[in-house]
């Protein structure tokens, strides 16, 4: 039984999967309200059907109202790592997003900034 168990150990050693139902954050640990809905982190990167989380301001080191975390239908992280790779393709002189491309690289612009 114990050789069985290692080598299940062995065959799953590099995953890293991770599932919550139902998430709310009430003023959590890093000072965040919010909640986040059917969510799955896979390899460290979270993906979320439906999640908001947003930061009061204090007066100290927050003087706004600041969202930390949104995802909507498991699009957020693509979205972010599309806009990502686009701002270092202007940034190094690559080639601009024209069309469709350069109306959703303004809009990620404004969402993520």
């Amino acid at each position: 039984m114990n050789k069985i168990l290692r080598k299940i150990e062995m065959k799953t050693i590099k995953w890293n999967l991770k599932f919550n139902l139902l998430d709310i954050y009430l003023h959590d640990g890093d000072h965040v309200w919010g909640f986040s809905f059917c969510e799955v982190i896979k390899n460290y990167t979270t993906y979320s059907l439906l999640s908001f989380e947003f930061r009061l301001p204090n007066g100290a080191e927050r003087k706004v109202f600041q969202i930390t975390n949104w995802d909507l239908f498991y699009i957020s992280t693509p979205f972010w790592k599309w806009f990502d790779d686009k701002s270092e393709n202007v940034l190094w002189g690559g080639p601009k997003p024209t069309g469709i491309q350069g109306i959703l690289y303004r809009i990620a612009d404004k969402i993520f900034k």
